[in-house]
């Protein structure tokens, strides 16, 4: 072959190359937007590099973390009533008594709590929990 032939068949291949690396590209570009694994994985890495940026991240993790301490405090109550509720069953009875020197009988359960709910504390703290609750949703 001569210098010339050799030249030619090198720019046709060269040029097969470019119509190849070209249909491959159209290729790709068809497939990435029908790839759901491709476009969620972008979707994810988008919305964590967003939250991080962004803040919401970091006070997802204090919610967490403040919603544990309440989670440990109820859980820890809710064992005492278990505690207390099961030294009644075995006819331990402790007497309680209010600020007034009253004993507490089992049947002013329901004053109580109504005496409880008339308070500004517990109407605060029950409105804040409400306006807490819908700002979140």
């Amino acid at each position: 072959m001569t210098k010339a032939e050799l030249q030619k068949a090198l720019r046709d291949i060269e040029k097969k190359k470019m119509e190849l690396e070209q249909q491959l590209k159209e290729l790709e570009e068809e497939n990435k937007g029908n790839d759901p694994i491709t476009a969620s994985i972008m979707n994810v890495k988008s919305t964590a590099r967003n939250s991080i940026a962004s803040g919401k991240l970091k006070n997802v993790f204090e919610n967490i973390i403040n919603n544990i301490d309440y989670a440990k405090t109820a859980v820890i109550s809710l064992a005492n009533i278990a505690d207390k509720a099961q030294d009644k069953l075995e006819g331990k009875v402790e007497e309680i008594t209010v600020s007034g020197g009253m004993t507490v009988m089992t049947n002013m359960w329901v004053p109580m709590i109504l005496g409880l709910i008339q308070t500004q504390e517990f109407q605060h703290l029950v409105a804040n929990m409400v306006v807490t609750a819908i700002k979140e949703s």
